[in-house]
């Protein structure tokens, strides 16, 4: 009886404190299992690109390549809105299609937005159908380059889509700084008056004298003396000259582009110096003459260069490593 008794009171404190521990442990393996969707849903692309006729998203914390495979055409180009509009073009059936992919969306399908009315079959010396593409200041509205020819330089018209009315308009002719129809695309100077990130830096006075310094609160700090390497250049001129762009997402680190005169040519390359000056990185295999490389939320820095005489696609991340994640020179950053 007394048995009995103490297994009743056993049984009875058990179900008040919980000694059953089942319930426990299956309660944290749904905790775990929640945390690591969580984690699904945290990690998500931070850039894209065009390779192979592929449309690809690069996630940085997974280190994974995606291909979007809803998109069967082969793609050409893209870019990005800050509202997550990608808008690429794609060649189906000898035409160019102007395609658009919500990528805030769930399971997002492309949707075709215009023919550009190419005639892809044309082909000509010295000429293209078709080149880059843009988006303008208010992203309104996106350019694209037709009709390329090349004489002393490139000579080419735009076709201009507009978002709102879904038409496209007349091209634009735009040739050597001469007079344009239209001041939407470009600035006084009739250059291109694209979307691109603001820079974002405001640290002092920038300098250029025999080095590349600014000043911090009286004191003149250095932000290229490790990167001078090209001092003897035979009868050649050179010239320095650098150009700030912005700052990282910290305001620790400084992109910028150096500038080589040689004689009448122009060579260069860009750099991350942190602001003291103590670390600088020279971005191996990069090109002004290439897009401005672009910081990524997490401190990363993404830039177009080349290797093995092939256009390749760098990402430095935050410890300053270099590597090489996609053969292409089209990418963009998604918001």
């Amino acid at each position: 009886m007394k048995k009995a008794y103490l297994f009743l009171s056993i049984a009875i404190v058990c179900a008040m404190v919980g000694c059953d521990q089942k319930p426990s442990t299956q309660v944290s393996d749904n905790d775990e299992k929640q945390m690591e969707q969580n984690d699904e849903k945290q990690s998500s692309p931070d850039l894209g690109f065009v390779e192979n006729g592929q449309l690809k998203f690069y996630d940085i914390q997974k280190d994974e390549t995606e291909v979007y495979t809803q998109e069967t055409d082969s793609v050409v180009n893209a870019v990005c809105s800050t509202d997550g509009k990608v808008y690429y073009n794609v060649i189906s059936d000898n035409h160019l299609l102007l395609k658009c992919l919500d990528i805030k969306a769930d399971n997002s399908m492309p949707e075709s937005l215009a023919d550009w009315g190419l005639d892809l079959t044309a082909t000509k010396e010295n000429f293209a159908l078709y080149g880059d593409m843009y988006l303008n200041n208010d992203q309104t509205q996106i350019a694209l380059e037709v009709d390329i020819m090349w004489f002393a330089g490139p000579c080419y018209n735009l076709a201009i889509y507009d978002c709102a009315s879904k038409t496209i308009s007349k091209t634009i002719l735009y040739q050597f700084n001469e007079e344009v129809e239209t001041m939407d695309f470009f600035d006084d100077e009739n250059n291109f008056k694209v979307y691109a990130p603001e820079a974002n830096f405001d640290i002092g006075r920038f300098e250029d004298s025999d080095g590349f310094y600014y000043l911090n609160n009286g004191q003149k700090i250095c932000l290229n003396d490790q990167l001078k390497d090209m001092e003897d250049m035979g009868d050649f001129e050179v010239e320095f000259d650098h150009d700030p762009i912005a700052l990282d997402p910290s305001g620790k680190r400084l992109l910028f582009a150096t500038d080589v005169y040689l004689g009448d040519g122009l060579l260069g390359f860009f750099a991350v110096s942190s602001l003291d000056g103590k670390t600088q990185i020279a971005l191996p295999n990069s090109d002004v003459m290439e897009d401005r490389p672009q910081w990524l939320s997490n401190g990363s820095l993404v830039y177009i260069g080349y290797e093995s005489d092939k256009d390749a696609l760098y990402l430095m991340d935050t410890s300053g490593h270099i590597r090489t994640i996609a053969h292409t020179n089209k990418f963009f950053v998604l918001p």
